[in-house]
């Protein structure tokens, strides 16, 4: 298993081994949010392993991946790992080679980042939008900023603000910030994250550098966004700006059909 996904790795994702449980709770912390773990879920007993439950209750935004036999006995330990918060399993014998490990990561990335929006957007947004949106979030989950997402578009830079004008989103840049706070925000509601880490994982400079955003954009501290929730906080702040940039174009009189060009 370990060499399929060493193999899997290179040009998909930086692999980091850890040695036990302990270790991995401690890279989780320090790891943005769209990382993915691969773990064995059984104990040397051969049951289902109270340190993975335990991790998930502690960090219920990881995304965990159990890789085990998969067989008909198996079911129960199956719901069971679903109902702990393991986002997927590798089936040992049958998905573990290299390409395969390598796309269902891809997979699994993928649902995280759109898991992220929909949590985000409670109202319909126009299919338009949602494809900038997405392309917007998985630059950020990767660590890019605006030149990276005019390369994802492919696009020039001069032409990424015009789109995001005519669909009705904020300009890139404060679109990014904003992506990258809920982001921030999601980890903050995990117990076991401190700010610091958080502002790790998410690649701010600083945890100082976090927390002046979390004000300029969300007018609160994270000790204050923990108590009233802050992925909830920051969902709702993100939805009105879009909701009022939509209002604000209809007014205008807007046309309901304007492409990208």
């Amino acid at each position: 298993m370990r060499d399929g996904l060493a193999q899997a790795a290179p040009g998909t994702f930086a692999l980091t081994p850890v040695a036990g449980w302990d270790e991995l709770g401690a890279a989780l912390r320090r790891a943005p949010g769209t990382a993915v773990s691969v773990v064995d879920p059984y104990d040397a007993r051969g049951g289902l392993a109270g340190e993975l439950r335990a991790l998930l209750d502690e960090l219920p935004s990881a995304t965990v991946v159990a890789a085990c036999q998969v067989e008909p006995g198996r079911a129960d330990d199956l719901r069971m790992l679903i109902t702990w918060g393991v986002a997927d399993v590798i089936a040992l014998g049958r998905e573990d080679t290299a390409p395969a490990l390598a796309r269902r990561i891809r997979l699994v990335q993928g649902r995280t980042i759109h898991r992220l929006l929909r949590r985000a957007l409670p109202r319909p947004v126009p299919s338009r939008a949602r494809a900038l949106l997405t392309t917007a979030a998985e630059t950020v989950a990767a660590g890019g900023q605006a030149r990276e997402l005019a390369a994802a578009l492919g696009v020039n830079e001069r032409t990424v603000p015009r789109w995001f004008e005519r669909a009705d989103l904020p300009p890139p840049r404060r679109l990014l910030a904003w992506l990258r706070l809920l982001l921030a925000a999601e980890l903050l509601d995990d117990p076991g994250r401190s700010v610091a880490s958080v502002a790790r994982a998410c690649g701010y400079a600083s945890e100082v550098s976090l927390k002046a955003a979390l004000r300029q954009f969300m007018g609160a501290p994270p000790s204050e966004l923990r108590e009233r929730g802050a992925f909830e906080t920051a969902a709702t702040l993100f939805s009105r700006e879009l909701f009022e940039l939509r209002e604000a174009a209809r007014a205008r009189g807007k046309p309901e059909k304007t492409w990208l060009n």
